[in-house]
């Protein structure tokens, strides 16, 4: 049976009772109060501070885009002509004709093996044969690493007669699917070591392949619309 507080107090203690239980439930109350707002503070803080270190990172990056602003155009393109994203067999292959040409030789039975991958990157085969003299055809083959894009001589056999000399070469080429995920904005931007300028420098270097620029041509009516 329970007993009640009014019984086995005197009233000079009950009258205290109801302000004692108030401030206890207010203090209990303030304390929640308090650690809630110290933990919104350190909150805050933590806001502060990340920001802060947002806005740091995002005026680093703008410096160093700013600095080299006139020259990405120039290394995008240099690194999309040298390690292109699709099989660039038909762009090497006019590259070795042009090659072939300009060293007087005769360049013959091209051919394209399947495309192979190997790690990052995929790798293609070009097949063909060369005739003409050694001189040439040794200027030839030291000229293949000068070409855009990327390329290894494999093989060259080379078979010397009367009649001059005759080589069968096998290059190889190299390209690689670009980048698919584009940094945080917030990610500081990494300035290009020593070693990345120089390869970039001796990527810029390379021969690139020649391209036309199809000019439009103006709408009219054709007298024979099967010419």
């Amino acid at each position: 049976m329970a007993i009640e507080y009014k019984k086995i107090l005197p009233p000079s203690i009950q009258v205290f009772i109801v302000p004692i239980a108030l401030l206890v439930v207010l203090g209990i109350l303030s304390g929640l109060a308090i650690r809630v707002g110290f933990a919104r503070i350190g909150q805050q803080r933590q806001d502060v501070a990340l920001a802060r270190q947002n806005e740091g990172t995002l005026s680093q990056k703008e410096g160093v885009l700013r600095s080299i602003q006139a020259t990405v155009p120039t290394y995008v393109n240099t690194v999309a002509a040298s390690l292109p994203e699709k099989n660039p067999a038909l762009s090497m292959t006019s590259q070795l004709r042009t090659l072939a040409l300009s060293n007087g030789l005769i360049l013959e039975n091209i051919k394209i093996g399947s495309a192979v991958p190997s790690g990052d990157f995929s790798e293609v085969n070009i097949t063909f044969g060369l005739e003409g003299t050694s001189p040439q055809v040794v200027s030839y083959l030291n000229s293949i690493k000068n070409l855009a894009p990327v390329s290894t001589v494999e093989k060259a056999k080379i078979n010397q007669s009367a009649l001059g000399t005759r080589a069968d070469i096998t290059v190889r080429v190299y390209y690689s699917p670009f980048p698919q995920k584009l940094p945080s904005l917030t990610e500081p931007v990494k300035e290009l070591t020593e070693d990345e300028r120089n390869i970039l420098n001796r990527l810029s270097a390379l021969s690139l392949p020649a391209f036309s620029n199809l000019q439009a041509q103006p709408a009219g009516i054709r007298e024979n619309p099967f010419d």
